[in-house]
């Protein structure tokens, strides 16, 4: 058998090899996106200063599985008066049974200030507004909140409607890091 003969056979068979593989790791990496975990690019302003338009962020779909969110996660999530049901990023300050009172630029959670040390301490939350939240609902919000629509303006998300729970910023490089859990 000719040389040229013998390296495009065993050319072939690598090449049937690798395509097999790339095919198996493109199937595992859809089930994995689909049931564990969502990569998710943030659009807009609504969460800075602390996420920006254009992060990437990784989201981990199991966490809410086998628990409940607190106070303080940032989660993605589809909120169903999006027609478009786009996927958002926003912080949970807000937990089933509390009540929510913003009054002043301030917010309060069961009639306790709200220590937000994520948020530059000049922020404003507005509008000025009470609300005890029902079972199954959470009050979310954007960390830049004169520039977010959240439950302000959409009303409480249920945990159905959460993607997940972002666990770190993947992209860009730079900005790579894993989120830390707010102390309340």
């Amino acid at each position: 058998m000719s040389r040229f003969r013998y390296l495009f056979l065993y050319s072939g068979g690598l090449f049937l090899e690798m395509a097999s593989i790339m095919i198996v790791l493109v199937v595992v990496g859809v089930i994995l996106n689909f049931f564990v975990f969502s990569i998710t690019p943030i659009k807009g302003v609504s969460m800075e200063p602390n996420f920006h338009s254009g992060d990437v962020v990784f989201v981990n779909k199991f966490v809410y599985l086998s628990g409940d969110p607190k106070r303080g996660d940032v989660v993605g999530l589809r909120f169903p008066g999006d027609p478009n049901k786009e996927k958002y990023i926003k912080r949970l300050i807000g937990l089933p049974g509390d009540t929510i009172l913003i009054n002043a630029g301030k917010v309060y959670v069961n009639a306790q200030p709200l220590k937000e040390g994520y948020l530059p301490k000049d922020m404003i939350s507005e509008p000025d507004m009470s609300i005890k939240i029902k079972d199954d609902q959470y009050f979310i919000v954007g960390d830049n909140r004169p520039n977010s629509s959240d439950s302000r303006i959409w009303g409480t998300a249920s945990k159905k409607d959460f993607i997940g729970k972002v666990k770190m910023v993947v992209w860009p490089l730079k900005d790579f890091h894993f989120l830390e859990q707010p102390q309340y």
